[in-house]
């Protein structure tokens, strides 16, 4: 048994790892139930950063991320979860919805089994992924999880 939880860490890891831009750092988690109908690997890549300014929107910064849904038999549904950032300067940033419907910009979404979606979280402010200290997926009350720092430096 032991050894069959640590060929899925390593698998879950390794999903994770090829989905990053190579030797660029990011956070990561990996989140399942105990009979892996949720089963899934949550990448946010700071270094996608973006701000983007128009005359008709408000100024926003997105950075993409990556649901790999691991549950070969189990749709994820993903329903509006929200990014809060903690910044170097003690600023405390969180995602706000999109009014997107479809695309990388739609909060809600379903993400079959065996398949990864990628998103754009967006933020009123203006930073740089350098700017960036903490990273954690709020997916309601109680289910609030730290994000893992992966320098991703092929060491």
């Amino acid at each position: 048994m032991f050894k069959k939880q640590v060929l899925l860490a390593g698998f879950l890891l390794l999903s994770v790892l090829s989905n990053a831009q190579s030797g660029k750092p990011f956070y990561y988690e990996s989140i399942s139930n105990d009979s892996k109908s949720i089963d899934f690997v949550f990448g946010f890549y700071p270094s996608t950063y973006s701000y983007n300014e128009t005359k008709d929107v408000d100024g926003f910064t997105s950075i993409k991320t990556a649901v790999i849904n691991n549950a070969k038999r189990n749709d994820l549904k993903w329903n509006d979860y929200k990014i809060m950032i903690l910044l170097r300067t003690g600023k405390m940033l969180r995602s706000y919805s999109t009014v997107a419907k479809d695309g990388d910009y739609a909060c809600n979404y379903t993400v079959d089994g065996g398949t990864t979606h990628y998103q754009y979280f967006c933020f009123h402010n203006k930073f740089t992924n350098e700017d960036i200290d903490k990273v954690w997926l709020i997916m309601g009350d109680d289910q609030i999880f730290n994000l893992i720092y992966d320098k991703n430096d092929d060491k």
